[in-house]
Protein backbone atom coordinates (compact mmCIF):
# COMPACT_ATOMS: atom_id res chain seq x y z
CA UNK A 1 0.00 0.00 0.00
CA UNK A 2 1.70 3.69 -0.68
CA UNK A 3 1.52 6.16 1.43
CA UNK A 4 -1.55 8.35 -0.75
CA UNK A 5 -3.73 5.26 -0.15
CA UNK A 6 -2.73 4.55 3.65
CA UNK A 7 -3.37 8.08 4.35
CA UNK A 8 -6.88 7.77 2.08
CA UNK A 9 -7.71 4.76 4.44
CA UNK A 10 -7.03 6.21 7.73
CA UNK A 11 -8.97 9.20 6.95
CA UNK A 12 -11.83 6.99 6.16
CA UNK A 13 -11.58 4.75 8.99
CA UNK A 14 -12.04 8.10 11.15
CA UNK A 15 -14.75 9.49 10.02
CA UNK A 16 -16.55 5.78 9.62
CA UNK A 17 -15.75 5.15 13.71
CA UNK A 18 -16.81 8.89 14.21
CA UNK A 19 -20.26 7.82 12.33
CA UNK A 20 -20.64 4.92 14.71
CA UNK A 21 -20.25 7.08 17.51
CA UNK A 22 -22.75 9.36 16.51
CA UNK A 23 -24.95 6.85 15.66
CA UNK A 24 -24.94 5.14 19.15
CA UNK A 25 -25.41 8.66 20.69
CA UNK A 26 -28.61 8.63 18.74
CA UNK A 27 -29.68 5.66 20.15
CA UNK A 28 -28.19 6.70 23.90
CA UNK A 29 -30.33 10.07 23.28
CA UNK A 30 -33.95 8.66 22.03
CA UNK A 31 -33.43 5.85 25.22
CA UNK A 32 -32.60 9.02 28.05
CA UNK A 33 -35.42 10.95 26.65
CA UNK A 34 -37.65 7.73 28.16
CA UNK A 35 -36.23 8.82 31.44
CA UNK A 36 -35.33 12.58 31.62
CA UNK A 37 -37.90 15.48 33.66
CA UNK A 38 -39.56 18.17 31.60
CA UNK A 39 -39.42 15.29 28.45
CA UNK A 40 -41.53 16.07 25.64
CA UNK A 41 -45.16 15.24 26.63
CA UNK A 42 -45.66 13.21 23.17
CA UNK A 43 -42.68 11.30 23.70
CA UNK A 44 -43.47 7.86 22.32
CA UNK A 45 -42.78 5.97 26.01
CA UNK A 46 -42.37 7.64 29.39
CA UNK A 47 -41.23 6.46 32.53
CA UNK A 48 -43.35 7.61 35.68
CA UNK A 49 -39.86 7.91 37.49
CA UNK A 50 -37.39 10.45 35.45
CA UNK A 51 -34.30 12.19 36.90
CA UNK A 52 -32.86 15.74 35.71
CA UNK A 53 -29.46 14.16 35.17
CA UNK A 54 -30.97 12.24 32.31
CA UNK A 55 -32.16 15.72 30.96
CA UNK A 56 -28.82 16.98 31.57
CA UNK A 57 -27.36 14.45 29.29
CA UNK A 58 -30.40 14.62 26.49
CA UNK A 59 -29.80 18.52 26.07
CA UNK A 60 -25.68 18.02 25.54
CA UNK A 61 -25.54 15.13 23.14
CA UNK A 62 -28.55 16.46 21.16
CA UNK A 63 -26.61 19.39 19.88
CA UNK A 64 -24.38 17.94 18.06
CA UNK A 65 -25.11 14.37 16.51
CA UNK A 66 -27.31 15.93 13.17
CA UNK A 67 -25.16 18.44 12.32
CA UNK A 68 -22.06 16.25 12.49
CA UNK A 69 -24.45 13.58 10.01
CA UNK A 70 -25.58 16.22 7.85
CA UNK A 71 -21.48 16.91 7.88
CA UNK A 72 -20.08 13.55 7.08
CA UNK A 73 -23.18 13.09 4.28
CA UNK A 74 -21.83 16.32 2.23
CA UNK A 75 -17.93 14.84 2.97
CA UNK A 76 -18.57 12.16 0.71
CA UNK A 77 -21.15 13.40 -1.65
CA UNK A 78 -18.94 15.33 -4.27
CA UNK A 79 -16.41 12.37 -4.92
CA UNK A 80 -19.57 10.26 -5.52
CA UNK A 81 -21.02 13.00 -7.77
CA UNK A 82 -17.63 13.28 -9.50
CA UNK A 83 -17.18 9.47 -10.02
CA UNK A 84 -20.67 8.58 -11.10
CA UNK A 85 -21.70 12.72 -12.82
CA UNK A 86 -25.39 13.72 -11.78
CA UNK A 87 -27.61 11.16 -13.56
CA UNK A 88 -26.36 8.36 -11.64
CA UNK A 89 -25.59 9.46 -8.39
CA UNK A 90 -29.45 10.82 -8.03
CA UNK A 91 -30.33 7.44 -9.28
CA UNK A 92 -28.03 5.61 -6.59
CA UNK A 93 -29.50 8.03 -3.78
CA UNK A 94 -33.10 7.06 -4.89
CA UNK A 95 -32.48 3.98 -4.23
CA UNK A 96 -30.22 4.55 -1.11
CA UNK A 97 -32.14 7.43 0.53
CA UNK A 98 -35.31 7.60 -0.93
CA UNK A 99 -36.91 4.11 -0.84
CA UNK A 100 -36.20 3.77 2.24
CA UNK A 101 -37.08 6.88 3.23
CA UNK A 102 -40.52 6.36 1.89
CA UNK A 103 -40.98 3.04 4.11
CA UNK A 104 -40.13 4.29 6.81
CA UNK A 105 -41.99 7.35 6.70
CA UNK A 106 -44.89 5.00 5.32
CA UNK A 107 -44.34 1.79 6.93
CA UNK A 108 -42.38 2.07 10.05
CA UNK A 109 -43.09 5.71 11.06
CA UNK A 110 -46.98 4.95 11.89
CA UNK A 111 -46.51 2.00 13.98
CA UNK A 112 -43.37 3.61 16.02
CA UNK A 113 -45.90 7.04 16.56
CA UNK A 114 -48.71 4.34 18.16
CA UNK A 115 -46.68 3.85 20.87
CA UNK A 116 -47.34 7.25 22.07
CA UNK A 117 -50.86 5.67 22.33
CA UNK A 118 -49.99 2.13 23.49
CA UNK A 119 -48.14 3.40 26.29
CA UNK A 120 -50.57 5.29 27.70
CA UNK A 121 -53.58 3.01 27.43
CA UNK A 122 -54.93 5.47 25.19
CA UNK A 123 -58.48 3.14 23.44
CA UNK A 124 -57.49 3.25 19.94
CA UNK A 125 -55.65 0.31 17.65
CA UNK A 126 -52.87 0.62 15.73
CA UNK A 127 -55.19 0.10 12.06
CA UNK A 128 -57.56 3.24 13.03
CA UNK A 129 -54.46 4.98 14.55
CA UNK A 130 -53.07 4.44 11.25
CA UNK A 131 -56.12 5.60 9.16
CA UNK A 132 -56.82 8.46 11.21
CA UNK A 133 -54.44 10.04 13.55
CA UNK A 134 -51.18 9.50 12.28
CA UNK A 135 -52.28 11.52 8.76
CA UNK A 136 -53.61 14.34 11.02
CA UNK A 137 -52.33 15.40 14.87
CA UNK A 138 -49.77 12.58 15.36
CA UNK A 139 -47.80 12.84 11.64
CA UNK A 140 -44.56 12.70 11.99
CA UNK A 141 -41.68 10.17 10.73
CA UNK A 142 -39.85 9.22 13.65
CA UNK A 143 -36.04 9.19 12.46
CA UNK A 144 -36.94 8.64 9.30
CA UNK A 145 -37.07 12.51 8.96
CA UNK A 146 -33.68 12.99 8.31
CA UNK A 147 -33.48 11.16 5.03
CA UNK A 148 -36.14 13.08 3.75
CA UNK A 149 -33.70 15.80 4.45
CA UNK A 150 -30.98 14.58 3.33
CA UNK A 151 -32.21 13.52 -0.17
CA UNK A 152 -33.22 16.83 -0.66
CA UNK A 153 -29.71 18.31 -0.23
CA UNK A 154 -28.51 15.20 -2.10
CA UNK A 155 -30.74 16.45 -5.45
CA UNK A 156 -29.86 20.14 -4.72
CA UNK A 157 -26.22 19.32 -5.34
CA UNK A 158 -26.33 17.23 -8.29
CA UNK A 159 -28.69 19.87 -10.17
CA UNK A 160 -25.56 22.27 -8.95
CA UNK A 161 -23.41 19.90 -10.21
CA UNK A 162 -25.13 19.50 -13.47
CA UNK A 163 -25.76 23.05 -14.38
CA UNK A 164 -22.67 24.60 -12.61
CA UNK A 165 -19.21 23.93 -14.83
CA UNK A 166 -17.43 25.59 -11.90
CA UNK A 167 -18.89 23.56 -9.30
CA UNK A 168 -18.53 20.19 -11.97
CA UNK A 169 -14.85 21.22 -12.49
CA UNK A 170 -14.11 22.00 -8.99
CA UNK A 171 -10.57 20.01 -8.39
CA UNK A 172 -9.58 18.84 -4.88
CA UNK A 173 -6.82 21.07 -3.65
CA UNK A 174 -5.24 21.04 0.06
CA UNK A 175 -6.11 24.29 1.95
CA UNK A 176 -5.33 24.87 5.89
CA UNK A 177 -8.81 26.45 7.11
CA UNK A 178 -7.91 29.20 9.25
CA UNK A 179 -9.69 30.31 12.58
CA UNK A 180 -11.70 33.19 10.71
CA UNK A 181 -13.53 30.77 8.73
CA UNK A 182 -14.57 29.08 11.43
CA UNK A 183 -15.82 32.07 13.25
CA UNK A 184 -17.66 33.08 10.42
CA UNK A 185 -19.18 29.79 9.99
CA UNK A 186 -20.20 29.69 13.45
CA UNK A 187 -21.51 33.05 13.38
CA UNK A 188 -23.51 32.31 10.34
CA UNK A 189 -25.21 29.37 11.65
CA UNK A 190 -26.08 31.28 14.82
CA UNK A 191 -27.31 34.30 12.58
CA UNK A 192 -29.95 31.59 11.15
CA UNK A 193 -30.65 30.02 13.61
CA UNK A 194 -31.69 33.43 15.17
CA UNK A 195 -33.22 34.50 12.62
CA UNK A 196 -35.68 31.82 12.32
CA UNK A 197 -35.68 30.80 16.35
CA UNK A 198 -37.64 34.10 16.85
CA UNK A 199 -40.85 32.13 15.73
CA UNK A 200 -39.43 28.75 16.25
CA UNK A 201 -37.40 27.58 19.21
CA UNK A 202 -34.36 25.70 18.89
CA UNK A 203 -36.59 22.09 19.54
CA UNK A 204 -39.82 22.64 17.62
CA UNK A 205 -40.53 20.14 15.19
CA UNK A 206 -42.18 21.27 11.77
CA UNK A 207 -43.33 20.03 8.23
CA UNK A 208 -43.69 21.08 4.68
CA UNK A 209 -45.92 18.32 3.08
CA UNK A 210 -43.54 15.51 3.24
CA UNK A 211 -40.76 16.81 4.97
CA UNK A 212 -40.03 17.15 8.45
CA UNK A 213 -37.70 18.88 10.09
CA UNK A 214 -36.85 21.55 12.96
CA UNK A 215 -36.95 25.07 11.50
CA UNK A 216 -34.21 26.35 13.38
CA UNK A 217 -32.00 23.90 12.70
CA UNK A 218 -32.48 24.09 9.43
CA UNK A 219 -29.56 26.55 8.63
CA UNK A 220 -26.92 23.74 10.36
CA UNK A 221 -28.78 20.89 8.06
CA UNK A 222 -27.55 22.69 4.87
CA UNK A 223 -24.65 24.42 6.15
CA UNK A 224 -22.74 21.67 8.22
CA UNK A 225 -23.90 19.68 4.53
CA UNK A 226 -21.84 22.36 2.69
CA UNK A 227 -18.83 22.26 5.03
CA UNK A 228 -18.47 18.92 4.39
CA UNK A 229 -17.79 19.53 1.03
CA UNK A 230 -15.48 22.63 1.37
CA UNK A 231 -13.72 19.90 3.98
CA UNK A 232 -13.66 17.04 1.37
CA UNK A 233 -12.54 19.06 -1.36
CA UNK A 234 -9.45 21.11 0.74
CA UNK A 235 -8.33 18.00 2.23
CA UNK A 236 -9.04 18.43 5.91
CA UNK A 237 -8.74 15.25 8.13
CA UNK A 238 -6.04 14.45 5.27
CA UNK A 239 -2.10 13.38 5.61
CA UNK A 240 -1.01 16.62 4.28
CA UNK A 241 -4.64 18.56 5.21
CA UNK A 242 -6.09 19.93 8.27
CA UNK A 243 -5.58 17.78 11.16
CA UNK A 244 -7.64 19.14 14.33
CA UNK A 245 -6.07 19.29 17.60
CA UNK A 246 -7.29 16.45 20.00
CA UNK A 247 -6.48 18.91 23.38
CA UNK A 248 -6.90 22.07 21.76
CA UNK A 249 -10.71 20.95 20.72
CA UNK A 250 -11.49 18.58 23.38
CA UNK A 251 -10.51 21.47 26.30
CA UNK A 252 -12.77 23.69 24.11
CA UNK A 253 -15.82 21.40 23.34
CA UNK A 254 -15.56 20.71 27.41
CA UNK A 255 -15.77 24.69 27.94
CA UNK A 256 -18.65 25.43 25.62
CA UNK A 257 -20.47 22.39 26.39
CA UNK A 258 -20.47 23.20 30.06
CA UNK A 259 -21.40 26.96 29.34
CA UNK A 260 -24.29 25.99 27.02
CA UNK A 261 -25.56 23.75 29.50
CA UNK A 262 -25.18 25.95 32.24
CA UNK A 263 -27.66 28.33 30.13
CA UNK A 264 -30.00 26.25 29.26
CA UNK A 265 -30.68 25.19 32.97
CA UNK A 266 -30.97 28.90 34.36
CA UNK A 267 -33.01 29.94 31.16
CA UNK A 268 -35.81 28.72 29.63
CA UNK A 269 -36.55 27.83 26.31
CA UNK A 270 -38.76 30.35 25.50
CA UNK A 271 -39.72 33.36 26.47
CA UNK A 272 -36.54 35.24 27.26
CA UNK A 273 -35.17 37.98 26.05
CA UNK A 274 -33.29 38.22 22.74
CA UNK A 275 -29.90 38.89 24.24
CA UNK A 276 -30.59 35.64 26.14
CA UNK A 277 -31.54 33.98 23.39
CA UNK A 278 -28.95 35.20 21.16
CA UNK A 279 -26.28 33.76 23.81
CA UNK A 280 -28.40 30.50 23.85
CA UNK A 281 -28.24 30.22 20.18
CA UNK A 282 -23.76 30.99 19.97
CA UNK A 283 -23.33 28.52 22.81
CA UNK A 284 -24.69 26.20 20.47
CA UNK A 285 -23.25 26.49 17.83
CA UNK A 286 -19.90 26.97 19.28
CA UNK A 287 -20.35 23.45 21.25
CA UNK A 288 -21.79 22.45 18.18
CA UNK A 289 -19.16 22.97 15.76
CA UNK A 290 -16.62 22.34 18.58
CA UNK A 291 -17.99 18.97 19.42
CA UNK A 292 -17.43 17.54 15.59
CA UNK A 293 -14.25 18.81 15.92
CA UNK A 294 -13.38 17.35 19.06
CA UNK A 295 -14.83 13.94 17.49
CA UNK A 296 -12.67 13.76 14.85
CA UNK A 297 -9.47 14.75 16.14
CA UNK A 298 -9.89 12.02 18.27
CA UNK A 299 -11.00 9.25 16.25
CA UNK A 300 -7.65 10.33 13.99
CA UNK A 301 -5.47 10.70 17.22
CA UNK A 302 -7.18 7.39 18.26
CA UNK A 303 -7.13 4.93 15.35
CA UNK A 304 -6.34 1.55 16.23
CA UNK A 305 -6.20 -1.51 13.82
CA UNK A 306 -9.33 -2.39 11.68
CA UNK A 307 -11.16 -4.88 13.54
CA UNK A 308 -14.16 -7.26 12.09
CA UNK A 309 -16.45 -5.75 15.09
CA UNK A 310 -15.20 -2.18 14.06
CA UNK A 311 -15.84 -3.09 10.11
CA UNK A 312 -19.40 -4.38 10.77
CA UNK A 313 -20.54 -1.72 12.83
CA UNK A 314 -19.32 0.89 10.50
CA UNK A 315 -21.05 -1.39 7.54
CA UNK A 316 -23.99 -1.69 9.46
CA UNK A 317 -24.33 1.94 10.99
CA UNK A 318 -27.20 2.76 8.40
CA UNK A 319 -29.01 0.20 9.30
CA UNK A 320 -29.00 0.48 12.90
CA UNK A 321 -30.47 4.52 12.68
CA UNK A 322 -33.11 3.06 10.43
CA UNK A 323 -33.86 0.05 12.84
CA UNK A 324 -33.15 1.20 16.44
CA UNK A 325 -37.18 2.63 17.18
CA UNK A 326 -39.03 0.04 16.72
CA UNK A 327 -36.68 -1.86 19.24
CA UNK A 328 -35.48 0.98 21.62
CA UNK A 329 -39.26 1.81 22.74
CA UNK A 330 -40.94 -1.20 23.34
CA UNK A 331 -38.44 -2.33 25.44
CA UNK A 332 -38.98 1.17 27.17
CA UNK A 333 -42.29 0.17 27.69
CA UNK A 334 -41.32 -3.47 28.62
CA UNK A 335 -39.25 -1.91 31.66
CA UNK A 336 -41.67 0.52 33.21
CA UNK A 337 -42.98 -1.57 35.26
CA UNK A 338 -39.13 -2.91 36.52
CA UNK A 339 -38.28 -1.56 39.69
CA UNK A 340 -34.89 -1.19 38.88
CA UNK A 341 -32.48 2.18 38.83
CA UNK A 342 -32.94 4.83 36.32
CA UNK A 343 -29.48 4.39 35.19
CA UNK A 344 -30.13 0.50 34.51
CA UNK A 345 -33.27 0.38 32.79
CA UNK A 346 -31.75 3.37 29.97
CA UNK A 347 -28.26 1.56 29.67
CA UNK A 348 -30.45 -1.46 29.56
CA UNK A 349 -32.74 -0.61 26.41
CA UNK A 350 -29.95 1.26 24.51
CA UNK A 351 -27.82 -1.24 24.52
CA UNK A 352 -30.02 -4.24 23.89
CA UNK A 353 -31.86 -1.78 21.21
CA UNK A 354 -28.17 -1.53 19.80
CA UNK A 355 -27.46 -5.07 19.36
CA UNK A 356 -30.83 -5.98 18.00
CA UNK A 357 -30.87 -3.21 15.47
CA UNK A 358 -26.62 -4.29 14.74
CA UNK A 359 -27.90 -8.00 14.62
CA UNK A 360 -30.76 -7.89 12.20
CA UNK A 361 -28.63 -5.65 9.71
CA UNK A 362 -26.25 -7.66 9.41
CA UNK A 363 -28.00 -10.92 9.48
CA UNK A 364 -30.89 -9.00 6.60
CA UNK A 365 -30.52 -5.45 5.62
CA UNK A 366 -26.66 -5.90 4.20
CA UNK A 367 -27.03 -9.85 3.48
CA UNK A 368 -30.51 -10.15 1.06
CA UNK A 369 -29.95 -9.01 -2.70
CA UNK A 370 -32.26 -5.84 -2.76
CA UNK A 371 -31.95 -4.58 0.30
CA UNK A 372 -27.86 -4.85 0.51
CA UNK A 373 -28.13 -1.94 -2.44
CA UNK A 374 -29.98 0.09 0.22
CA UNK A 375 -27.96 -0.59 3.21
Amino acid sequence: MDGSSATETTRLQALDNLRVFVIFLVVVLHGSICYMAYAPEWWYVLDPHRSMAFTYLVLLVDVPIMPAMFFLAGYFAFPSLAKRGAVRFVKDKLVRIGVPWAFGALVLAPPTAYMIYYSRNLPMSLATFWRTDFWGKAFQQSVYWFLGVLLLLFLLTALAFALSRRFAAWKPEIRRPTWRLFALFVLTMSAGSLLIGVNHPLDQWSHVYVLVYQPARVPLYTGYFILGIVACRQGWFTGQGYRPAPFRWLALCLAFGLLYLTGRIAFPATGQAIAVTAATVLLFNLFCFSSLMAGVALFQARLGPERFFRRSRARNSYGIYYLHPLFLYPLALIFVPLSLPLAVKAAAIVLLAYLASWGVSAAILTRLPGLRRMF
